[in-house]
């Protein structure tokens, strides 16, 4: 082997590593793309990164080509030197320093092996860079300092309010009715049947009691047993979910529970609950049932010009690849709901996180941009105000909401993308004021606590009087407090559901967001009672769920606990299979506090229980022992549970 070769396979080994320099060795943003307190936000925009030194768009970071490099003379490229790419990070710059300290590799381009010059010959073009056609670069609009006109919005002012009848005289379960149709209870009963049915076909082994055996088909009337005991459960906290229907436990005894359904078919219930079809995977097992249930509160409410967009958590700890981390939400782990709400709380319209989205990005459309546009479809061109965050916010969305005759107001983040630097990079002294405008939007910072940006289209920025929660007249500018005022719709309906939340602990994730979802049907339809029925607002939420879940389960009015106790209408398997009469039905109950009481054993006895001959069985010449006594009769007589009403009634009779 001649030393020549020798020194050429270190030169074209060192060529390959320059020449495959991968997108993997660049430092990409950390914030791109984690689904976290950013999300999915392509408009962010790192600070401190020199403009010359690296490129945060990682279009730019793909799309360069390697180049050959040949000592002693300019790199061959397909551009000239002040149109090339220049990317430096900090893992490719031990490779630079390398190269120049590097042995030339060759003094021509001969040398190379023909297999690498054939790589590059593409990249050179014949054709001058002078005479090449270059795209006009876009003429970039200045922020001016001077103020435009606001265009107010025609907003239909008289289709404000609910779309059906409502009078004075209108019930609680007429308006859950239009707020939880009877179309929807239905598709719910069918889905759970027919995952009831296909789990007991399934082939898995299970118990000689097993509740997946055998399913009985449910009908509406005892889903909506179902769902009112479950709204139930979340007023009543317990350790176990049995706990609410013992008879035993005086700690949790509930008749309730046990008076409305047994156990056994309320948990079977529970387990076959479903609200998609059997082949949905994923997400799709839970958004057509979001879809239809959103799109009947659009339809029953049509809301005021003020509409508030946040993010909302339900929490959730299992096993999901699209649970989310919110550091300043109260869970902090679960999943993520984007909601559209009006100023005071109603929801209007909601969309599930369920991961990256997979689809190729718009040109010009950022994804948080056809987030807000999809909440936003139905209200679009109608003159409504969106409120949002400084997560969702930006100059190009609120220019193109604008187009679309929506104002917008909300923080905004200083590392956006378009936005001005003169107004973002000013440092400030409390109370100061400065604001800037391109077209109608307005950027403004002012400083209270620290600094606070803000952009609106609503309102020109100027400085006003208003009075704090604590009743003190406070100067801040009234894009600050329009937004207080505004904001806080979807925070509310949050606060009011995790009052009494009935979702419970599960490993099916889709079974939590399907209680989450009844929770707010109960809090659209209290609000729509309370502000369009009783008109009272100092109604509790409390109070109308507590009336609700009566006419759910189909209470009788006016009933009383001890009614539920004295009426042995308990829905036991066994109680079935030996039917017995109620002894109580006489109003007078003269034989009141006659019960059967089993008698313990002496202490030196090896039995638990002291066994008798029963007194009617005896009378009967049969031969019975047991350990039942009466504790209401004197004397104690021992009497077996199937003689024990008989027994009473004997004594009925010869009191007569």
């Amino acid at each position: 082997m001649s030393a020549k070769s020798s020194k050429k396979r270190p030169k074209i080994r060192l060529f390959d590593d320059f020449s495959s320099n991968s997108p993997s060795e660049v430092d990409l943003d950390p914030f791109e793309d984690n689904d976290g307190d950013y999300g999915s936000d392509t408009n962010y925009e790192p600070q401190n990164i020199e403009e010359t030194g690296a490129s945060s768009s990682s279009e730019e970071i793909f799309s360069i080509r390697p180049r050959r490099i040949i000592s002693g003379g300019p790199v061959a490229s397909s551009d000239s030197s002040k149109s090339d790419i220049s990317i430096r990070s900090s893992d490719s710059d031990q490779d630079d320093r390398t190269i120049e300290n590097a042995e030339p590799i060759s003094e021509s381009v001969d040398d190379l092996p023909s297999l690498l010059i054939s790589q590059h010959d593409n990249d050179i073009d014949s054709e001058p860079v002078q005479n090449r056609i270059r795209s006009p670069v876009p003429e970039e609009i200045p922020w001016l300092h001077s103020t435009e006109e606001i265009p107010d919005f025609e907003f239909d002012v008289e289709s404000y309010g609910v779309q059906f009848d409502v009078t004075s005289q209108t019930s609680i379960e007429q308006i859950f009715d239009h707020v939880f149709p009877k179309e929807l209870l239905e598709y719910l009963v069918q889905c759970t049947n027919n995952y009831g049915t296909a789990l007991c076909q399934s082939n898995k082994p299970s118990t000689r009691y097993s509740r997946s055996q055998n399913f009985r088909n449910t009908t509406t009337v005892e889903m909506k047993k179902f769902l009112g005991l479950s709204l139930l459960h979340g007023h009543i906290r317990t350790p176990k979910q049995q706990k609410l229907f013992t008879y035993d436990d005086p700690l949790y005894y509930h008749p309730v529970f046990s008076y409305t359904m047994s156990s056994r078919r309320y948990e079977q219930i529970l387990r076959c609950i479903c609200c998609s079809e059997l082949d949905a995977k994923g997400a799709e097992k839970i958004n057509k049932f979001v879809d239809l249930l959103t799109l009947n509160f659009r339809k029953i409410y049509k809301p005021d010009k003020e509409l508030s967009l946040d993010e909302s958590l339900l929490l959730y700890r299992g096993r999901l690849h699209f649970r989310q981390y919110i550091k300043s939400k109260k869970a902090r782990y679960g999943i993520k709901f984007y909601v559209l709400a009006t100023a005071d709380g109603y929801v209007l319209n909601i969309i599930m996180y369920s991961g990256k989205d997979e689809n190729t990005q718009l040109r010009g459309v950022t994804k948080l941009e056809r987030l807000v546009m999809r909440l936003m479809r139905p209200f679009l061109l109608k003159g409504h105000h969106l409120f949002m965050d400084n997560y969702y916010n930006s100059v190009t969305l609120s220019q193109k909401l604008f187009d679309l005759k929506t104002h917008t107001n909300g923080t905004l983040r200083v590392n956006r993308k378009d936005n001005p630097k003169e107004v973002v990079d000013r440092k400030l002294k409390k109370g100061d004021h400065v604001w800037v405008r391109k077209n109608k939007v307005y950027v403004s910072k002012w400083v209270d606590k620290r600094p606070v940006i803000m952009l609106t289209t609503r309102e020109h920025p100027r400085i006003i009087e208003t009075t704090n929660r604590f009743g003190k007249i406070v100067k801040k500018p009234i894009e600050v407090a329009t937004y207080n005022k505004y904001m806080s719709g979807v925070d509310r309906s949050d606060q009011m559901i995790s009052y009494y939340s009935s979702p419970r602990k599960t490993i099916r994730w889709y079974k939590k967001v399907l209680f989450h979802l009844l929770d707010t049907a109960v809090w659209n339809s209290y609000y729509l009672y309370k502000k369009f029925v009783l008109k009272n607002p100092k109604y509790e939420l409390s109070s109308y769920r507590e009336e609700l879940i009566k006419k759910l389960i189909d209470l009788k009015e006016n009933c009383k606990g001890k009614d539920l106790v004295l009426d042995l209408k308990k829905h036991n398997s066994r109680k079935h299979n030996n039917p017995q009469k109620n002894i109580f039905a006489d109003q007078e109950r003269k034989f009141w506090g006659h019960w059967p009481k089993r008698q313990p054993a002496p202490e030196n006895s090896k039995k638990k229980y002291s066994f008798l001959m029963c007194k009617m069985c005896s009378k009967n010449k049969k031969r019975v022992e047991t350990s039942y006594r009466c504790i209401g009769c004197p004397g104690l007589p021992p009497l077996c549970p199937e003689c024990f009403q008989d027994y009473h009634q004997i004594l009925e009779q010869q009191e007569q």
